[in-house]
């Protein structure tokens, strides 16, 4: 099995649009190699990346409140 795959290949992994996995990697949003003209993707890390995308959707987001005014009198 080769080591590296292509938008396509990552698209049908990833279930996304091809057009959609070259905008992520225009992006800079998933990791890619460029040779030339081509994009490839090596399929470890695609597996790694979309790990670490579970992972940091299922952390709870921090809680934020509103700032704090004083009223005037």
């Amino acid at each position: 099995m080769r080591e590296t795959i292509t938008a396509e290949e990552v698209a049908e992994i990833i279930g996304v649009s091809e057009w959609t996995v070259y905008d992520l990697a225009r992006r800079r949003v998933i990791p890619h190699i460029r040779v030339g003209r081509r994009v490839l993707f090596r399929r470890s890390t695609i597996l790694t990346w979309l790990e670490q995308q579970e992972a940091a959707s299922l952390k709870p987001e921090p809680v934020q409140f509103g700032k704090i005014r004083k009223l005037h009198a």
